[in-house]
């Protein structure tokens, strides 16, 4: 009867306890299943939103790898069965960054009967109004969490077997003892079936009991234990994903480095953090966290140097118990770690594809050191680190090539407009020029005419001078631009600014005071020495006139280079060495908006009647014509500077020939070929040479003076022609008239040229030139000079 008692009993107990704790599995299951569901979901919309910033940056740089790898860093836990990255429209596939290997569920058929699972696909729409980019589509994956149900249902059922088991066992200790330690055990494996992973057995004192007590309280526990880890790397996930978020958003570098820092502190329980940039063969400190200690560091370490510079060589973290004892370890580091009690060592590469731009290092004073686990998170953060110091650089480049291109951009405009400006003067004075040959010529035939007493003289003189002053204006608008001729040589400018002292010091006046300064070593230019004085002496007028009161003009000279970045920020001017001329004052100053203009012709802030507005672009106009760069300094108040850079040659500067040429004999009998497109210069010119003795053949054209060539039987000593005409060339002219007499001598005239004649408007040693307009005497004088050379020695056909 006992006996059966005992069994009696210990089958109802069994039977209570297992029912208990499969009623309360099943209904756990349920419950957890549905939370575990609900957090999945919560979570993969959270990833999926910290996502979308973090794609947005690779997409529209159209960096697809870098995309797929961003969201393949953020599924390292395979919380995402699949990712798909749509265009716009959902439905076309850009990328399939899902896993390739998916962890299999190995839960039961049963089981998967009794709780189904079933996970939504989430979308996120990844766009910067008004564009969209793409759609980020995921789906959690209902494998992980049926494997988790699955190993909560096998814990539960070890534990219900160990328990009849040692329910079985122990039949005789409770029926002598009594229920109670049963029903003890029975309630907290309900409480821990219940999910309540705090339940826990209290001591017996039935040494046949204290076992199972044992064995219960230690499993608890080591269920509390596995949740707060997954709830640990739950949380430390959220913190990463949190922080990747606000890493991706752009920033300025240095909140950016300090931001890291501060981020793998809170990530990875630490007591000292460092990050180290990639600076070409070094590795320099950007950012530290130091909590509570005095860690030495060294601000550049060579790359292979120490075990950050072997980090970074290798590309390979490195996990060590015990850093002060590494034989790699500086030995002042070392010092300092057995000091401060530094127990553990991490540094992971940050990394950009390949590429590695900075080293991450912690130490910590916990006994057991850094976990591999930790290792996982601090390389999982150092990759976003990398990529977030990647957009930080391409925003800093983007912004410095923005600024560039904008100021690249105003310089061009203004170079355009200058040159479009200038071309229009050109064609101006050129066509000025003609009809200035023709009124200065025939004024002057026509007071050589007329008596001194006669009464229209002095009407026809002062025709003279304002077609002289019109014919001044004129040569300035050629100079400015760039179609004057130049008779380039090699000069010292610093010996040009010393014969200039006294003239400069006359001009400007005694309140004003002028200083020179000439480097030593000063190397030479080529360029036009009346030209280059006509410079100096209208930036010294300009200065003049901005100081009122009187002040200070500084002209100096000094050889310079110019670099390559030089001239990347100032259009128009060209690396090399060059020699600098530079004009300083003390006036009142250009303000910015008026530096735009003052190269233009005929912008003055002089009042009206005190300036042409030609002087500075006339200056332009020579120091481009010139080969040169000029550039202004100044602002309201505080002067203004002129530097002119020249490049500089190798030439050495010429003695000056002092002497005075003795005048050419006027007049002649020789016969001339006159080739002329426009009516009135023709004309004048026939008569002034005619007058003058000479034999003069007259042709409208290249075409026409041709046919007069072959048709004439007569001697034929000099071609008089025009350079730019329709057509036919000056040039092609004299090339075409060579064959027919090759000794016929060529004079070029124009009111500017710039054809292959005269290149880039520098005149050539063998070529005679005519500049227009020019004066009867002028014109007969250089006819006369033409055909004597020619006959002392025999010119080479132009």
């Amino acid at each position: 009867m006992r006996n059966s008692l005992r069994t009696l009993l210990l089958g109802l107990s069994s039977v209570a306890i297992v029912s208990v704790t499969l009623g309360g599995l099943a209904v756990n299951l349920r419950e957890r299943s549905t939370a575990a569901q609900v957090r999945l979901a919560e979570q993969t919309e959270r990833l999926a939103a910290a996502a979308g910033p973090l794609l947005l940056d690779s997409l529209v740089v159209g960096d697809l790898a870098r995309a797929e790898q961003t969201v393949r860093n953020l599924n390292t836990e395979s919380v995402w069965s699949q990712i798909r990255l749509y265009e716009s429209d959902g439905r076309r596939v850009i990328f399939d960054a899902s896993p390739q290997k998916v962890r299999r569920s190995d839960a039961p058929r049963w089981l998967k009967q009794l709780v189904p699972v079933t996970l939504a696909e989430h979308r996120v729409v990844i766009s910067a109004t008004p564009v969209t980019y793409g759609v980020l589509a995921v789906t959690p994956s209902v494998e992980s969490l049926e494997n988790e149900l699955w190993t909560e249902v096998r814990t539960m059922i070890a534990v219900t077997g160990v328990l009849l088991v040692t329910l079985l066992g122990l039949t005789h200790v409770i029926l002598v003892v009594g229920l109670r330690p049963v029903r003890a055990l029975a309630e907290s494996a309900t409480r821990l079936g219940h999910g309540n992973l705090t339940a826990r057995m209290p001591e017996t004192k039935l040494s046949e009991m204290r076992p199972t007590v044992r064995a219960f309280n230690s499993m608890a526990a080591s269920l509390e234990q596995a949740l707060h880890e997954a709830h640990t790397r739950q949380t430390r996930l959220e913190s990463l994903v949190e922080i990747s978020g606000d890493l991706s958003r752009m920033q300025p570098l240095d909140s950016l480095l300090g931001r890291i820092a501060e981020a793998c502190g809170r990530i990875v329980k630490t007591d000292w953090v460092g990050f180290r940039l990639v600076d070409g063969d070094e590795l320099v400190v950007a950012g530290t966290l130091d909590v509570g200690s005095d860690m030495p560091v060294r601000p550049r370490l060579k790359i292979g140097e120490s075990l950050a510079g072997q980090v970074a060589a290798t590309g390979r973290p490195l996990l060590l118990r015990d850093p002060a004892s590494h034989p790699s370890m500086l030995p002042d580091h070392s010092a300092a770690m057995r000091r401060l009690g530094y127990q553990g060592l991490l540094t992971v590469p940050a990394r950009v594809g390949d590429r590695v731009v900075g080293v991450l290092s912690f130490l910590t004073r916990r006994e057991e050191g850094f976990s591999t686990e930790d290792l996982a998170v601090a390389s999982a953060f150092a990759s976003h680190a990398a990529i977030a110091l990647e957009n930080s650089r391409l925003l800093d480049e983007s912004r410095r090539a923005y600024e560039e291109l904008e100021h690249t951009q105003g310089q061009l405009e203004q170079a355009q407009k200058m040159d479009a400006i200038g071309r229009l003067a050109g064609g101006v004075a050129h066509d000025f020029n003609n009809l200035l040959t023709v009124i200065l010529g025939r004024t002057d035939i026509l007071l050589h005419q007329l008596k001194a007493e006669d009464p229209l003289r002095r009407g026809i003189e002062l025709i003279q001078r304002t077609a002289g002053r019109a014919a001044e204006l004129t040569k300035q608008l050629l100079a400015f631009s760039r179609k004057q001729v130049l008779e380039a040589v090699v000069l010292d400018l610093g010996a040009v600014t010393v014969d200039m002292k006294e003239m400069l010091a006359r001009l400007i006046g005694e309140d004003i005071a002028l200083v020179t300064n000439n480097a030593a070593g000063l190397g030479h230019v080529k360029a036009d020495r009346g030209q280059i004085e006509q410079v100096v002496m209208n930036l010294a007028i300009n200065a003049r006139d901005a100081m009122p009161k009187g002040g200070h003009l500084i002209v100096e000279t000094e050889n310079v280079d110019l670099d390559a970045e030089y001239v990347r920020r100032n259009m128009g001017a060209r690396p090399g060495p060059h020699v600098m001329l530079a004009v300083t004052d003390s006036g009142v100053g250009i303000s910015r908006e008026h530096q735009r203009h003052i190269f233009e012709p005929f912008f003055t802030t002089k009042e009206q009647g005190k300036g042409t507005g030609l002087g500075l672009a006339t200056v332009y106009g020579i120091v481009k014509q010139s080969g040169g760069y000029i550039e202004v300094d100044s602002e309201p108040g505080r002067g203004t500077t002129f530097r002119i850079y020249l490049p500089r040659v190798d030439a050495a500067a010429p003695v000056a020939d002092r002497a005075v040429r003795s005048a050419a004999p006027a007049g002649g009998t020789e016969t001339i070929l006159l080739v002329e497109d426009e009516e009135g210069v023709r004309e004048l010119a026939r008569d002034i040479l005619r007058s003058s003795g000479y034999t003069v053949i007259e042709a409208r054209n290249g075409a026409e003076a041709l046919l007069l060539c072959e048709r004439h039987l007569g001697p034929l000593d000099l071609l008089l022609t025009d350079v730019v005409m329709p057509r036919m060339s000056g040039r092609e002219l004299a090339e075409r008239l060579g064959s027919l007499r090759p000794d016929l001598s060529v004079l070029y005239m124009s009111g500017y040229t710039d054809d292959a004649v005269i290149r880039h408007g520098v005149l050539g040693a063998d070529t005679a030139f005519l500049q227009k307009p020019f004066t009867p005497v002028a014109l007969v004088q250089r006819v006369r000079e033409t055909l004597d050379l020619a006959r002392r020695e025999p010119a080479p056909v132009a």
